[in-house]
Order: structure tokens, then C-alpha cells, then sequence
């Protein structure tokens, strides 16, 4: 076991895995990339979704793929062997688990992607083509619209 102040990075490097158990995990994902060896696991300890949601946008910029995100749910149970049942009150929610893999930058991201992410980025794509062509548009209609070449005409 290592102490030390997570702002000054990692003392390891090429380890297998990471957990951080902090309020701002995506603060130190690069701290995180230089510790873990390509394909190194990741994981942290969140209570809430915006924070789960900041480092999905954090794995984004650092590289990191083959994200899982899991709720913990707790479901007390009564500990009597005569009546051993569910608790009558359920904790409905106590924070999230999240997963994911130290890519290679030269990885292509698309093999580690799930099936729910390779469509989120196939949107995230097509919105950017349609705001691309959207703002396309208005420069040609401040010109003066459409402009054509002109056709010669039949003799």
C-alpha cells in the first residue's frame, strides 16, 4: 500500500487495475492512464448520476472503453430462520459501480465499444453531420441561395 496526495499522480505504473473511491474520479483518469498498463481495469464508487455521468464524459477524453455502469441496490432481510424474508423497507438506491478498460490510443475504439455506446456515438455523429449541413445551408441563403453554374444552352 502506497500514501500519497492523488494530485501528484500515482507512484505505480503498469498495474492491472485501479479503483477510486473519490468525489471527482474523472479529475484523475490521466493519473489513472499513466499508472494502468493498456487494458488495465478501472473502476470507482459513485453516489450519484451526475457523477456517473462527468466520468462517462471523462472516459471519453482519456480513452477508455468497454464501460459498464451497475446501480447497488440494498435489500435488507429479516435474520430470523422461522420467518427469513425481505426486510418490510427497501433502500431503493445507494450508488453506482462503474467499469471500464485503459485502451490503447492506437486501439481502435470501435471493438471495445458495447452495442448501446456504438449507437450513442453513431447519433453523436449524425447530429454533428446535420449541424454541419444545417450551418452549410444558412451561409448559402445569406448569399443569396443556391447558386448554379451556368449551363450552356442546346444550339
Amino acid at each position: 500500500m502506497m500514501l500519497a496526495d492523488i494530485e501528484e499522480g500515482f507512484k505505480a505504473n503498469d498495474v492491472d487495475a485501479v479503483f477510486l473511491d473519490v468525489r471527482e474520479p474523472w479529475r484523475y483518469l490521466s493519473h489513472v492512464r499513466a499508472a494502468l498498463r493498456p487494458g488495465g481495469f478501472f473502476a470507482s464508487l459513485l453516489p450519484t448520476a451526475n457523477q456517473v455521468i462527468e466520468l462517462l464524459r471523462g472516459f471519453d477524453q482519456h480513452h477508455f472503453a468497454d464501460v459498464s455502469v451497475e446501480e447497488l441496490i440494498l435489500r435488507p432481510y429479516k435474520a430470523s430462520p422461522n420467518r427469513f424474508r425481505p426486510d418490510d423497507n427497501l433502500i431503493g438506491h445507494t450508488g453506482y459501480l462503474i467499469f471500464a478498460r485503459c485502451i490503447d490510443p492506437g486501439e481502435d475504439m470501435g471493438r471495445w465499444q458495447r452495442p448501446e455506446r456504438q449507437r450513442y456515438e453513431a447519433r453523436l455523429r449524425t447530429e454533428a453531420e446535420i449541424a454541419a449541413e444545417a450551418q452549410r445551408r444558412a451561409i448559402e441563403i445569406a448569399a443569396g441561395g443556391k447558386k448554379y453554374p451556368e449551363m450552356p444552352l442546346p444550339d
